[in-house]
């Protein structure tokens, strides 16, 4: 058990509890008092502690007057400091007897002998209050000692620098690795698309013309547009792929121009006339659709599409015989 209650006495009434005590009763003036510091020698800025162990009454109360303020109000409080100031611990207890340690951490900036004020420690505080005699030691603090017959002066060292670790540069090293490979792909993909390759370098292969074109019709036939009423969607349908294929085939920009631009443009091309005329209804037709909001007979929306694959067949047909022949004649020169 144990009991403490702190007091922060302005420093020039510290005297005045000390005597007050001292008169009003000496009932433990006798009691014994272990007062011993833990070092009494140490070095500027270290640190010792100052125990007091003694017994009291374990009913009686015990003060403590804070020993900063003890040292405000004597010469040595400007050269000795307290870093923790006391604190009551009760050691045992026993038969009625309560035994305490009031202990508290000093320390010194300035070298010199310093006899230690003695605290202020009050038994049940009040009327009738006792205060411990405590016999204050001394403190020594000492300087470093300093070898001034081999002192040399020395130059002002420059700012330290401390190599570079490999956690500081691997962020650095990885960045540059990946701009790096982001710049490796953005090349290779592009390198290899201008030469028709896949991002690893493999042909891509498209399908012919006239394939793509037969199979964007194919598909315009299964899904019976006009059986459904969406005449204007399967004309259009229609002539979009012609348009495709026209000028993937004969290298005629027909996706933009008109049907009359280009009936122009196919009229210099060596195409079967039948085939030709083909197209060119198939085309008028579309036009009547589109922007006239004219409706074709049944006959002519089922003959829209097979029109249409007849004008692939044919030109395909055509360039097949063209390339034949220009083979042929390739092998006539050389025979030559």
């Amino acid at each position: 058990m144990k009991k403490m209650l702190k007091f922060k006495y302005p420093a020039k009434i510290i005297l005045a509890i000390s005597l007050f005590t001292a008169v009003s009763g000496r009932a433990y003036s006798q009691i014994s008092v272990i007062s011993k510091l833990s070092r009494d020698s140490i070095l500027i800025g270290d640190h010792s502690v100052w125990n007091n162990i003694f017994s009291v009454k374990s009913t009686d109360s015990v003060a403590i007057v804070p020993y900063s303020e003890i040292l405000k109000s004597d010469t040595t409080g400007a050269r000795v400091e307290v870093s923790a100031d006391f604190k009551l611990d009760t050691i045992s207890v026993g038969d009625g007897i309560k035994k305490l340690n009031a202990k508290v951490l000093l320390t010194s900036f300035d070298s010199g002998s310093f006899r230690l004020p003695k605290p202020v420690i009050i038994i049940n505080p009040g009327a009738g209050a006792d205060t411990l005699e405590i016999k204050a030691p001394s403190l020594y603090v000492n300087t470093i000692q300093v070898d001034t017959t081999g002192f040399k002066p020395k130059k002002i060292k420059g700012q330290a620098t401390y190599p570079v670790t490999f956690s500081e540069v691997m962020p650095w090293v990885m960045l540059v690795l990946i701009i790096l490979l982001a710049i490796y792909i953005v090349a290779r993909f592009i390198v290899n698309r201008r030469h028709n390759r896949n991002f690893f370098g493999k042909p891509i292969v498209h399908d012919p013309p006239h394939i793509v074109a037969l199979r964007k019709l194919e598909k315009l036939r299964s899904q019976k547009l006009w059986q459904q009423g969406k005449v204007k969607q399967f004309y259009t349908g229609i002539t979009d792929a012609l348009r495709e294929y026209i000028e993937a085939r004969f290298e005629k920009p027909a996706k933009e121009k008109t049907s009359t631009e280009i009936v122009e443009e196919l009229s210099s091309c060596q195409i079967d006339p039948n085939s030709f005329a083909v197209l060119k209804d198939l085309l008028g037709t579309s036009d009547l659709v589109k922007f006239a909001r004219a409706m074709p007979s049944e006959e002519e929306n089922e003959d829209a599409v097979k029109n249409a694959v007849e004008f692939v067949n044919s030109t395909f047909i055509q360039e097949l015989e063209e390339e034949r022949l220009a083979e042929e004649k390739k092998k006539e020169n050389k025979e030559v």
